[in-house]
């Protein structure tokens, strides 16, 4: 189903082909200056965010999703599903340019990005061969690449627990854990939830945030508060949603316990799917993508991050 080809419920097991990398045609767009692209900031009220660059009809194009600023704000990120790729655009000389792919990606298909708290780490999912092989591999793995003083490094495979793992959608913590969608063993229902500890470098064996957020139903993509004071997770299926998959927020307690997952509400979630949930470094505004089954269109929203805090009373 195209309508749902983005999510990381169904992309955890679609197999990726390559694609041409390097090969862009440029966005008929206006010079946009100013932060966040240039856009006009939204209120309480949630609005679509640079619709000229990410909103999508699929009738006619694949969607553009999972968008993140750099924590400096001159970068901005996102995923063409169309190209298969993590696009990228930057200030130069006060301007954003048109968007292309990124530095760090490949020519296999690559999603899901995640910037670590100091803009040094770039964190990703990827179907890119592990070994010498041309075939992309039927399940994604987390890759990660370095910002040196010529740019990012060659990316690298992740590991965690001393291998590799296959996930994705992974959100960064300013002490260093990661958190993701995974499946394995321990699953509630599936995916579910489990973070990592960096310890000595190293990123320590999945452990699952138990059954306070995981359920029989399954959760996706998330973003984590770099202070890990809160989550907000997609989840699907589940018997209080308004759509397919709905937005969910837990609080963490002062004992390190995460609360239960509240449905974040009708100004959030609509009878669509809604989906890539993160907050802009400065804090002030709230990112999702919503799927409009009526519609048929992909857009990416905006909000003050002030809504968040009524559940936080």
């Amino acid at each position: 189903m195209i309508k749902v080809a983005f999510l990381s419920l169904i992309i955890l097991t679609r197999i990726q082909l390559p694609h041409v990398h390097g090969q862009d045609e440029q966005i008929d767009i206006v010079q946009l200056k100013g932060p966040y692209l240039g856009q006009k900031p939204p209120g309480l009220i949630p609005e679509i965010f640079a619709p000229t660059i990410l909103s999508r009809d699929i009738t006619t194009e694949r969607p553009a999703y999972n968008s993140i600023f750099s924590p400096d704000g001159t970068e901005f990120y996102y995923t063409d599903d169309g190209k298969s790729s993590i696009m990228w655009m930057h200030i130069e000389n006060g301007v954003w340019t048109q968007p292309e792919i990124a530095p760090f990606s490949s020519s296999f298909s690559e999603n899901d990005l995640a910037i670590s708290t100091d803009g040094n780490t770039a964190f990703f999912r990827s179907w890119r061969p592990l070994g010498n092989s041309d075939e992309p591999e039927e399940r994604s793995y987390l890759w990660f690449s370095k910002r040196e003083s010529a740019g990012w490094s060659q990316a690298r495979l992740l590991l965690i627990d001393n291998g590799p793992i296959r996930t994705g959608y992974p959100s960064i913590t300013k002490r260093g854990t990661l958190y993701f969608p995974y499946r394995d063993g321990q699953t509630i229902g599936g995916p579910d939830i489990f973070s990592s500890e960096k310890v000595d470098g190293k990123f320590t064996a999945p452990v699952s945030l138990g059954s306070t957020i995981n359920t029989r139903y399954s959760e996706g993509d998330l973003y984590v508060d770099p202070n890990e004071s809160f989550l907000i997770v997609s989840c699907w299926g589940r018997p209080d949603n308004n759509g397919e998959s709905d937005l969910y927020i837990s609080l963490r307690n002062k004992d390190g316990a995460w609360g239960t997952l509240t449905n974040m509400g009708e100004k959030i979630n609509s009878s669509g799917n809604e989906n890539c949930p993160t907050i802009s470094p400065d804090g002030k505004y709230f990112f999702y993508a919503r799927y409009d089954p009526k519609e048929e269109v992909f857009n990416t929203y905006w909000v003050e991050a002030e809504v968040i805090d009524r559940f936080k009373q």
